[in-house]
């Protein structure tokens, strides 16, 4: 064994991290603009768009090492925040089509 082969730099290993998303729920453009196309579109390509977004998601996150566990939790939050804007927008167009303005 010569006095080379046991550098240092042979037994480095990286650090582990964690890497933490930023909370899907809170990408308001995302939500609003996804709630208004599943909205708006036929129930084939609400489905459709449904599936690449969250596709979409999923492999970015995967790609910035985010676990699968911590993914899953995030695309239900995902879910729930478009859910939520598809009840406001579904709302504010019954109350302007009432002429209702209180909330």
């Amino acid at each position: 064994m010569d006095r080379h082969s046991d550098l240092p730099l042979f037994r480095w290993t990286p650090a582990l991290a964690e890497v933490i998303p930023f909370p899907c729920r809170a990408r308001i453009a995302k939500v609003r603009r996804t709630a208004q196309i599943l909205d708006e579109t036929t129930p084939q390509g609400a489905d459709a768009y449904w599936e690449r977004t969250v596709s979409d998601l999923r492999r970015q996150m995967q790609a910035a090492g985010i676990l699968g566990d911590r993914i899953d939790a995030e695309l239900r939050t995902f879910f729930d925040a478009v859910q939520a804007e598809l009840y406001r927008r579904g709302y504010a167009a019954l109350a302007g089509s009432t002429g209702d303005t209180a909330a």
